[in-house]
């Protein structure tokens, strides 16, 4: 299981995606037994809207960048996870700075994972929560021009 994308990314054998870069993530802890992978983002000023909010879909990208690695950390080497449907609910404004994310996988049937997400301030109020879906892909019995 550490032989997998996100441990080698993890490890630095591979490069941070782009996209968590620009959300400023960082692993806090991953717990194998709850399947609960717990982050951290650096929300820049880069990612608010015109009233200095971060913007909604920032969000709902931070979101996606706790559940997807909740299932990313426990998937085999040759399988990737594509996002297939996710429903964001937002509680309160979030602000620049520090924002923690908790994500978790609480069922996988086959070739999909379900998984639930949530945003804390740096005071641990919940800023929004997200459920989502996810198709697992094994790269080993796929073609390319399917992902």
């Amino acid at each position: 299981m550490k032989d997998n994308l996100f441990w080698k990314t993890i490890e630095g054998l591979l490069p941070m995606p782009k996209a968590a870069q620009l959300l400023g993530w960082k692993l806090l802890k991953h717990e194998q037994h709850t399947r609960e992978i717990f982050v951290e983002f650096d929300a820049s000023a880069s990612l608010t809207n015109p009233v200095g909010k971060i913007q909604g879909g920032m969000l709902t990208a931070m979101l996606d960048d706790c559940m997807g690695p909740a299932i990313y950390a426990v998937l085999e080497k040759h399988e990737i996870a594509m996002t297939v449907k996710m429903a964001t609910s937002f509680q309160r404004p979030a602000l620049p700075g520090r924002i923690t994310g908790i994500g978790k996988m609480y069922r996988r049937r086959g070739n999909t994972c379900y998984t639930k997400g949530k945003l804390q301030d740096c005071k641990g109020r919940i800023l929004a929560t997200a459920t989502a879906c996810y198709k697992i892909i094994d790269l080993a019995g796929h073609h390319s021009s399917e992902v």
